[in-house]
């Protein structure tokens, strides 16, 4: 699998667009959290001083960026750049189908099992990528704040971070084994995460609450709830069983890739 993966690395190096998008996750990561955090810690300055009628120093009146709290904020918040790595994975396995190259490994000797589960070994290195940036971005907020920094406060949202990534990540490579157009794979990757499933969450949020937790990206967002809308989750499981429910959705995920890839004509 090593031996696979450098090759894979070997591919994607020099593609312009792994590199372009690369770059401006890993530079959205921590601007993201940064500005919201400018304009949380002014709304919160704006608070106070109509409150009080003096101009008062901003607090953390709701812990946002609380030595407690501060893991969860920023992964929830990088969470939302994870259509950006999945539009990779979309292009990358896409242009190996446009360009023939996954049929010349075929020829080469790999298995067609080979080739895909590559594909999912690249996943989890990028899911592990992007778990250390989230450990940087949250270093960087932690000097930002001015509150100490401690790893062993966050590990299990950073475990909850690298679930989530290669969920969505995992979905994206479904979808691109499915529709085998990175036009159509990555528009409806968008429509379902931002249109549909927010529409499915407003609508069983009204009628069935429990239910919403348990949609195909919905599961692993789930995992980081953002901290204060506490009514908003009111009806959540426990972690634990969303923590099974998203490795089941992964399995799933895994098991219906590999399978359509498997069985599919090249």
């Amino acid at each position: 699998m090593i031996r696979n993966l450098q090759i894979e690395w070997m591919k994607i190096k020099n593609y312009r667009v792994f590199q372009v998008f690369s770059v401006l996750y890993l530079l959205g990561i921590v601007v993201v959290v940064y500005v919201v955090y400018k304009f949380y810690m002014e709304m919160m300055r704006q608070l106070m001083s109509a409150a009080t009628q003096t101009d008062s120093e901003a607090r953390d009146i709701f812990r946002l960026f609380s030595p407690d709290t501060i893991w969860q904020t920023v992964c929830f918040w990088t969470g939302l750049l994870l259509y950006l790595p999945g539009m990779v994975i979309i292009m990358l396995f896409i242009n190996e189908v446009n360009f023939r190259t996954h049929r010349q490994n075929i020829i080469d000797g790999w298995k067609r099992e080979t080739f895909i589960y590559t594909k999912i070994g690249l996943i989890i290195c990028i899911s592990l990528v992007v778990t250390l940036m989230n450990i940087v971005a949250t270093f960087v907020m932690c000097q930002v704040a001015g509150i100490e920094f401690s790893i062993t406060s966050g590990l299990d949202t950073l475990v909850y971070c690298f679930i989530q990534a290669l969920i969505y990540l995992m979905f994206a490579l479904l979808l691109a084994t499915f529709f085998r157009k990175s036009g159509i794979a990555i528009i409806v990757f968008f429509i379902y995460g931002f249109v549909l499933e927010s529409l499915l969450v407003l609508i069983l949020s009204k009628f069935l609450p429990g239910a919403l937790y348990f949609l195909p990206l919905q599961v692993a967002d789930s995992l980081i709830p953002f901290p204060p809308m506490k009514d908003f989750y009111e009806h959540m499981p426990s972690i634990t069983v969303l923590f099974a429910a998203s490795l089941a959705f992964l399995g799933l995920y895994v098991f219906l890739t590999v399978r359509k890839y498997k069985y599919d004509d090249l």
